[in-house]
């Protein structure tokens, strides 16, 4: 005679566990007139499945990149079904024109620049909190970049104070960029964001983000690094994207910014 055990406890593990929340769904391109920045931009939306609003936001800039060579939806997805991260809405913004997708824009928007500014909070942001997220200014939110996005992430965490809770810079770039923002950080009074830093070795740019993360640290900054060999490239990059959902949205004790 077979035994049925096994099975019947495997369907009430299942029935006692309920939906998995790591198979999200990602929403888009969702195209946006910004009349500050004077042109269209566009944006995808991940959700994860049977999550409640309001719903944590992480706005990833380069969002193109992140989707395609980091594969972030499968790393959200794992996170989340994990448990290693709360479920959470992922905006990815694209930084190219979405007539012509071979003209990327980021050397205009990405360096301090107050328009892309006053674009994210007067119009991008609420648009996703009022069609995805539920979000209110209760909300947790995080902001993350890969390079000069990482310079982006730096500079909007001083023009927008308080605005994102943890900013998750990957090897921010150039050394030329970064020292500016390095002198700003020096001369500014702390905000109350935490950070995430990475970076690889010699070609990555260590030695300027070693002099950022030193200032931010004499702040006062809470401020998590992880370091490693690399160079500046994806190969580098989407193994770490795990460690900044993490630092922004983790479940476990250890995975507070300190």
């Amino acid at each position: 005679m077979q035994k049925h055990g096994p099975v019947w406890l495997v369907l009430l593990m299942v029935l006692w566990l309920g939906p998995c929340q790591g198979d999200g769904k990602l929403e888009g391109p969702v195209r946006i007139h910004s009349s500050v920045l004077g042109y269209d931009l566009q944006y995808w939306v991940y959700l994860p499945e049977n999550a409640v609003k309001p719903l944590p936001e992480l706005y990833i800039t380069d969002g193109q990149s992140y989707l395609g060579s980091g594969n972030m939806v499968k790393v959200l997805d794992r996170e989340i079904e994990e448990g290693n991260i709360v479920p959470i809405a992922a905006i990815f913004i694209d930084s190219r024109d979405p007539d012509y997708p071979e003209e990327t824009r980021r050397n205009s928007q990405f360096m301090c620049n107050v328009n892309f500014g006053k674009f994210f909070i007067g119009e991008l942001m609420p648009q996703v909190s009022s069609l995805w997220t539920g979000a209110d200014s209760s909300t947790r939110r995080g902001l993350m970049g890969v390079s000069f996005g990482g310079i982006n992430a730096a500079c909007f965490g001083m023009m927008m104070p308080g605005v994102f809770q943890v900013l998750i810079l990957h090897s921010p770039a150039s050394a030329e960029h970064l020292d500016v923002v390095n002198r700003l950080y020096m001369d500014k009074p702390p905000h109350s964001s935490a950070f995430f830093v990475s970076h690889g070795g010699a070609a990555d740019n260590a030695e300027a983000a070693e002099r950022f993360v030193r200032t931010l640290q004499d702040k006062g900054y809470p401020v998590r690094v992880v370091t490693n060999d690399g160079g500046h490239n994806w190969d580098n990059w989407a193994p770490l994207i795990d460690d900044g959902l993490r630092a922004f949205a983790g479940t476990h004790e250890e995975d507070e910014i300190q």
